[in-house]
């Protein structure tokens, strides 16, 4: 079943691909697609990342509200498991963007958690230069833009001297992390998308002192260092214009993980997901529109699988 559920997640993901014949198709009309796109209002998809603003000194907030609620997980063998709640945590984080240029970006995404035995506290502080270096005003399906992104993640968060584990926000460690991100405008059948594909790889960029109960899973008592293991995650999000201001959106997601490494424990084993998130989008206007939609994990192997509903608000200024 986990197996099958995979297949057509990627399947999915296939067809959000196989739009480009329609869109070279629609090419050959390029001043009616130009004008589609021209009037399509967009918030973005939940999951994918964004390139800078389309110009200097624009400046881009869009707060997020998610509940992520602990359904259960995958094993091994990649079978799902319900397990008791305790888990649940509600996330605020709002992204904030300026443009420092045209196609040189700044990015900071503050968060507050709260887990379900009442702690809360800060989650670490990602902070992002993005820089786009070809496609910022061109579209077409084949045109897409071309955005790479340095961050630093600042350990703010509380991951150590816990009265649980849920209750880690943080890691304690710093972390470096490299994206690439294309994005494309075109049309299918009259209709707008806004496709965007991406990769990431993130590493921490040193070892952190654990005591006690922690985010990595330590219990009481426990004493030592920890190294938070590498991530990487492939993404493809497609945004589907109904009309100019309803859309609906897609991100498919794949996860991979390597295990922290923990000074006197055994290390575990790596884990992966596979993550869906469909939404849908209300847009007020050209600057400010409503998305709202579900996080969850499809397929997997030594992971959770947490039911995530979330919106968010996009605003440009």
């Amino acid at each position: 079943m986990i197996v099958s559920r995979a297949r057509y997640g990627f399947l999915l993901l296939l067809w959000l691909t196989a739009t480009a014949d329609a869109a070279t198709e629609g090419e050959a009309a390029v001043g009616a697609d130009d004008a589609v796109l021209a009037a399509q209002w967009f918030t973005g998809p939940l999951l994918a990342p964004s390139p800078p603003p389309p110009a200097h000194d624009r400046f881009a907030v869009e707060p997020y509200l998610l509940f992520s609620r602990g359904a259960g997980g995958f094993d091994q063998n990649g079978d799902f498991a319900a397990r008791p709640k305790g888990s649940d945590r509600l996330i605020e984080f709002t992204v904030f963007k300026y443009g420092l240029t045209d196609n040189l970006a700044l990015q900071l995404l503050p968060g507050l958690a709260r887990a379900s035995d009442g702690s809360s506290g800060f989650t670490d502080l990602p902070v992002q230069v993005e820089y786009r270096w070809f496609g910022r005003t061109d579209t077409g399906f084949w045109h897409p833009s071309l955005t790479t992104t340095f961050s630093v993640s600042l350990p703010i968060g509380p991951y150590q001297h816990l009265r649980d584990a849920a209750d880690g926000f943080g890691t304690g460690a710093y972390k470096a992390s490299g994206q690439v991100l294309l994005q494309s405008l075109f049309t299918t059948f009259g209709h707008a998308h806004r496709l965007r594909a991406w990769a990431t790889f993130a590493q921490a960029l040193d070892s952190v002192a654990v005591e006690g109960i922690s985010s990595y899973g330590t219990a009481a008592g426990y004493s030592g260092m920890a190294l938070p293991g590498a991530s990487s995650e492939l993404g493809i999000a497609d945004e589907f214009g109904l009309d100019q201001r309803w859309a609906l959106a897609l991100d498919v997601v794949q996860d991979f993980a390597k295990p922290p490494h923990l000074s006197g424990l055994p290390e575990g084993p790596g884990s992966s997901s596979f993550i869906l998130a469909p939404a849908i989008e209300y847009n007020f206007a050209d600057w400010i529109g409503l998305i709202a939609g579900v996080q969850f994990t499809a397929a997997g192997h030594n992971a959770s699988a947490p039911l995530v509903p979330q919106v968010a608000v996009n605003m440009f200024f």
